[in-house]
């Protein structure tokens, strides 16, 4: 799951200095209360969170893909540049290596989440020539490999075990509290779940999400744990009929969500409109909103906070009472005749 490749030279005990390339491990070192050591991160419009920690950071990459264009015209980016074997990131060489740090850490899995790691790799080796630091690719692809990544970050930044055994506990207590408030109001089946991550083109949440929705009492039979999303058809998503379809597209919050759902899927206007209309689920009004860029798409502690957002959408089962300022999911209605 984790790869810690070898410092160049023995790190110095008493200055941790830590550039995080994913939203994700940012979460992870203020989670192990390494927050004040955090030196730079990525400039993704996703790096948002905990907000007193990230603001102020040193930005260390830029990236190549406007968060602001359609799903349709993102995912042609994408495609064009895997196609082409281009990076949709890059360092900043000027800030990075100001940063001077003494813990990167990063990912391999996935190139449309982070800067490429074998440039990762390179950059590191050229521009911290002179300094001790410590590479660190953290891989999770399932709820499993996401607790575990809590157990190698803590150990890569020398923390003390009371700190990483109380975030442990955190993620299992959540995690355990969400399935037994649900096993007490599982008197019925349990419906079944599509989880779209994407809508143009159409995309299967993968990794992670085949266990959180079994989690919160739903199946889910788009992907086994721990599989890659993937593309999926129209006939794909009819064939498979779900009770509950819940849309968390990677990267975006719950109003984008909501605006390119009502654009895309819900305009009768609109070339899906006819296909999506006539799905059981969206004529049941079933169809729900979601912040996939907080709750959903990063391997962070938080991915039990969205369980506990499938638990209430599929079960009715009480998370903390929220305000609509701080709603994490919407009901979706096709637009009166």
């Amino acid at each position: 799951m984790g790869t810690s490749l070898p410092s160049p030279s023995p790190l110095p005990c008493e200055e941790v200095r830590v550039v995080s390339l994913l939203p994700s491990l940012t979460e992870i070192v203020a989670q192990l209360g390494k927050g004040e050591q955090l030196v730079g991160m990525s400039v993704t419009h996703e790096c948002d969170f905990p907000p007193d920690v990230v603001m102020g950071k040193k930005v260390v990459t830029e990236s190549f893909v406007d968060p602001k264009a359609s799903q349709r015209e993102i995912n042609d980016r994408v495609v064009e540049s895997l196609a082409q074997n281009n990076s949709l990131y890059a360092l900043r060489e000027g800030a990075f290596r100001d940063a001077r740090p003494t813990h990167v850490l990063t990912q391999s899995l996935c190139d449309v989440c982070a800067v490429n790691f074998e440039q990762v790799k390179s950059k590191c080796s050229r521009l911290l020539a002179d300094d001790p630091y410590k590479l660190l690719s953290v891989e999770p692809q399932t709820l499993r490999d996401v607790r575990d990544s809590i157990q190698v970050v803590g150990a890569s930044l020398d923390c003390s075990r009371a700190a990483i055994d109380e975030a442990l506990a955190r993620f299992d207590e959540g995690r355990a509290s969400v399935r037994e408030r649900v096993h007490r109001r599982l008197d019925r089946r349990r419906p079944k779940v599509a989880l779209l991550e994407w809508f143009d083109p159409l995309f299967t949440g993968g990794h992670w999400i085949h266990e959180m929705v079994e989690d919160a009492g739903g199946s889910y039979g788009l992907t086994r744990p721990g599989e890659r999303s993937a593309v999926m058809t129209r006939s794909d998503l009819a064939a498979y009929d779900p009770d509950v379809i819940v849309l968390a597209p990677c990267g975006f919050d719950l109003d984008r969500c909501e605006r390119d759902a009502k654009k895309i899927l819900y305009d009768p206007e609109g070339e899906h409109f006819e296909w999506w209309s006539g799905l059981r689920a969206v004529r049941e009004s079933e169809v729900y909103a979601c912040d996939g860029n907080q709750y959903f798409s990063r391997p962070s502690p938080r991915l039990v906070e969205g369980i506990e957002i499938l638990a209430e959408v599929l079960h009715g089962v009480a998370t903390t009472p929220r305000g609509e300022e701080g709603a994490r999911w919407r009901r979706l209605e096709l637009p009166p005749r």
